[in-house]
């Protein structure tokens, strides 16, 4: 069972990898996070763009490709908004714990 939200915090993340996005989404969801999942660039630009909420953070899934990283990172300055690049091996409580301590600084 998903636990209430305890921060609020909105997250985007994108990755291509549709099971761990889901798998991604209920574990931050468990901490209170509210997240948006994208798998492709256009998804990621209107979410971003169109549907404007008040981000907090962009993740990367390591499955992004390497070629959409730039732009990503571009409209992440424009809005103010900072980025988290997953690593592949990375536990689930590691980047748990990352993304909670880099909105906590925010």
């Amino acid at each position: 069972m998903i636990a209430p939200p305890r921060n609020g915090y909105r997250i985007v993340s994108y990755g291509r990898d549709l099971t761990l996005l889901g798998t991604r989404k209920l574990l931050w969801a468990s901490d209170g996070f509210r997240v948006t999942t994208v798998s492709n660039l256009k998804q990621f630009h209107y979410s971003v763009e169109q549907e404007q909420p008040p981000y907090k953070l962009f993740i990367l899934c390591h499955t992004v490709p390497e070629d959409e990283r730039p732009t990503i990172r571009v409209m992440a300055l424009r809005t103010g908004v900072g980025v988290y690049q997953l690593e592949q091996m990375e536990r689930p409580t590691q980047f748990i714990n990352k993304v909670s301590e880099m909105l906590s600084q925010s």
